[in-house]
């Protein structure tokens, strides 16, 4: 597969390390598939934000922020956004409440106010509802995601299957009735545990029993709608509509990084379509001879061939790591993009960075 045939995919994921260029290449496959004709979506579930600047934009939010063509005839659209965990979250409990009062109480509760914030793997789960919500609801003909690291990257694509483990645990039905906390102990216990609960309500000014058994009677009808939703994330991810590039450089960190995130990957069963090698020097040999009668000093000439020849130097080693990495990885080379003087922070640059993925 080219890095020209993945513009027809549904969802396209760039994942990798850090500062490989993800979200210079997701950004330009972006332009490249919405002047291909096609209603484009990106966004970047990376915290810094980059896209905003690459895309030449003053910010981003998650609502939709349409990006200039640059004059393209017969273009399609491009919109950017940027994940916020919170936004999401609030939508969907007003997707899932039953009705707006159902909704507005949980939105209300003081207990849910600080989970959907600070909640572990909430922001992970919301970016996949993200996602989802923009390839079923919005009907984009493809939404390419710019992903944050690779460590993070694994928490982003296992957040559908832990929620579906958590609303399996009897966690969850703990929490259903909140007084089991005290009945099922000790006195010992309950009397440490009840003392413990009232003096964080002092300082809180919270009611913890209280709040917790709203929420999570106001919760409970939902849980069905959210695992129902974790599941068809899941079969998004995994669906032959979608694809994974791999974003790396030649660097030998970043290729070893790389070669063990395909293979998490692959035995996780998402579809990899292949790498994109960034940054990459490729300086042909040269003949010296040719630069014989140029009038140049023989001195300096000289220092010109030896500065040469360490680029070239150099080249070889990108050649050496890049053969390596299609033997490890056994994954196609999508592209190769050179290394460039300055990144792209413009649409109309975007636009001739694309050109490389041909």
């Amino acid at each position: 597969m080219s890095a020209r045939r993945i513009l027809r995919k549904k969802v396209i994921l760039c994942v990798g390390a850090g500062g490989v260029g993800k979200t210079t290449v997701a950004a330009s496959i972006a332009v490249a598939s919405a002047l291909r004709g096609r209603r484009t979506a990106v966004i970047t579930v990376d915290p810094a934000r980059r896209l905003k600047d690459t895309l030449g934009l003053g910010e981003l939010s998650t609502h939709p922020r349409a990006v200039a063509l640059a004059g393209a005839q017969e273009a399609g659209s491009l919109h950017a956004f940027a994940l916020d965990a919170k936004h999401t979250f609030d939508a969907l409990v007003e997707r899932f409440a039953g009705s707006a009062a159902a909704a507005q109480r949980i939105l209300d509760n003081r207990l849910y106010q600080e989970l959907s914030t600070s909640l572990a793997g909430s922001a992970e789960y919301m970016a996949m509802e993200k996602l989802h919500h923009l390839v079923t609801h919005e009907r984009y003909d493809t939404v390419v995601v710019d992903t944050p690291p690779s460590a993070h990257a694994r928490d982003l694509l296992g957040a559908p299957n832990r929620l579906l483990d958590l609303l399996a645990t009897r966690a969850v039905s703990l929490l259903r009735s909140p007084g089991s906390l005290l009945s099922g102990t000790g006195s010992l216990a309950r009397v440490t545990l009840s003392t413990l609960l009232k003096a964080l309500e002092r300082w809180t000014g919270m009611n913890l029993l209280s709040d917790l058994s709203e929420f999570t009677a106001a919760f409970e009808h939902m849980m069905e709608g959210f695992a129902d939703r974790a599941r068809q994330v899941e079969t998004l991810l995994h669906s032959p509509s979608t694809a994974f590039v791999l974003v790396t450089t030649p660097e030998t960190h970043t290729v070893a990084t790389t070669v063990e995130f395909h293979h998490e990957l692959c035995e996780a069963g998402y579809p990899v379509a292949g790498v994109i090698a960034n940054r990459v020097l490729a300086f042909p040999e040269l003949d010296a001879e040719a630069l014989a009668g140029n009038g140049w000093p023989e001195r300096l000439r000289q220092r010109l061939l030896a500065n040469y020849e360490d680029l070239r130097r150099l080249s070889r080693r990108d050649e050496r790591m890049l053969a390596r990495l299609q033997t490890e990885a056994d994954a196609p080379l999508l592209a190769a993009i050179p290394l460039l003087t300055e990144l792209p922070v413009s649409v109309v640059q975007l636009r001739r960075f694309a050109q490389y993925l041909s």
